[in-house]
């Protein structure tokens, strides 16, 4: 037998389309688990992860500037580019992505 330790509820306010979303959680949450958690429940693991993994947190809370400054792309571009070696024409990518003969 479990015993529950009962606590004062405070009321959080979250928009309609949140509670939406935490609705579709709930749903996810009762065919994974096959049974179903309050949403007070699925919260408070909410804020555990949080707390132990505040990174989930803060980055989600980031915000892109738009447009992105020219640094911010040039440093992305970087990191995510590389060279091949391959030497492709204009053509070539035309023909590859929008189809056509050789």
């Amino acid at each position: 037998m479990k015993v529950y330790k009962t606590e004062m509820a405070t009321t959080v306010k979250i928009s309609e389309e949140t509670n939406e979303r935490l609705d579709r959680l709930q749903a996810k949450v009762l065919l994974r688990m096959g049974r179903k958690l309050s949403k007070q429940e699925i919260l408070e693991r909410l804020i555990r992860l949080g707390l132990a993994d505040e990174t989930l947190v803060v980055g989600s809370a980031r915000r892109i500037r738009y447009p992105v400054p020219d640094k911010a792309w040039k440093k992305l571009l970087r990191r995510v580019v590389s060279d091949w070696g391959v030497v492709t024409r204009e053509e070539d990518v035309d023909r590859i992505l929008y189809g056509g003969s050789d």
